[in-house]
């Protein structure tokens, strides 16, 4: 079982990714846009993620104090998809020196980014990373209504192992899902 006992910095490069939008626009038009990169959040990020996080969630949303905490917290993983300047999306994974699992707490994505992938690609890399730092599997928990993410977390080889009846905000029960990392 892995204990934290420093700081740990992992160098993470950024790296391009796949990035279609949606639209009617010309394909010329599409190879004009910035590729998406995926990097470790800055502070200097946290109000781009706060509005990414108020306007993905209804309840149960992240406070700018608690993004700015996980940015440099030792046993966080706060990954975000930028496109240029814009913020598109964020995963936040942390651990705890007592369990081998490491928890992903939340995934959000701007509304403009929807449908693109991004939730899979900032889920997979923060795996490896989560993977990199010693942890052996990893958990969430997902809203029993959420089938788009349930499904995603399926074809990720997530399992469900569990239930929490009223575990959201709003009364919705928790399914509690796993994978090894």
């Amino acid at each position: 079982m892995p204990i934290l006992l420093a700081k740990q910095h992992c160098v993470l490069r950024e790296f391009s990714v796949n990035f279609q939008k949606r639209s009617f626009m010309s394909s010329s038009s599409r190879s004009a846009l910035p590729p998406v990169r995926l990097r470790r959040a800055l502070i200097s990020d946290v109000p781009a993620l706060f509005e990414v996080e108020h306007t993905s969630f209804d309840g149960d949303q992240l406070s700018a104090r608690q993004l700015r905490h996980w940015v440099d917290a030792p046993n966080g993983i706060l990954l975000l998809a930028h496109s240029g300047a814009a913020v598109l999306g964020f995963c936040l994974v942390f651990s705890r020196a007592d369990s081998p699992a490491a928890r992903l707490y939340s995934i959000a994505i701007s509304r403009a980014a929807r449908g693109q992938g991004l939730g899979k690609k900032l889920l997979r890399r923060a795996e490896a990373l989560a993977r990199e730092q010693g942890s052996a599997s990893m958990r969430l928990e997902v809203a029993a209504s959420n089938h788009v993410a349930i499904g995603l977390y399926q074809k990720l080889g997530y399992h469900i192992f569990g239930h929490k009846p009223g575990y959201y905000e709003d009364g919705q029960d928790g399914i509690r899902m796993q994978k090894a990392l």
